[in-house]
């Protein structure tokens, strides 16, 4: 939250249009994507035997953050 009261509505919620509010699960949601993708990278570090190049060319595959690219970026072309 904005530490100026003047950042602040009459009913003390942020004026900021940025800030999520105090119920927002945006946080959650984002920390939740990032903890299953370090799981995942992980994993195939493991199975591919500390090979980097193979574990990155999987988790580009597989990843939730390919998936979240495909939906929300537009192609520039």
């Amino acid at each position: 939250m904005p530490q100026n009261p003047a950042d602040r509505a009459p009913t003390g919620e942020s004026t900021d249009p940025y800030q999520e509010p105090p119920n927002s699960t945006v946080d959650d949601w984002l920390g939740q994507r990032v903890q299953r993708d370090e799981a995942l990278a992980d994993e195939l570090i493991d199975e591919s035997d500390g090979d980097l190049a193979e574990a990155e060319r999987r988790f580009d595959e597989q990843s939730e953050a390919k998936e979240w690219d495909e939906t929300h970026v537009q192609d520039e072309t």
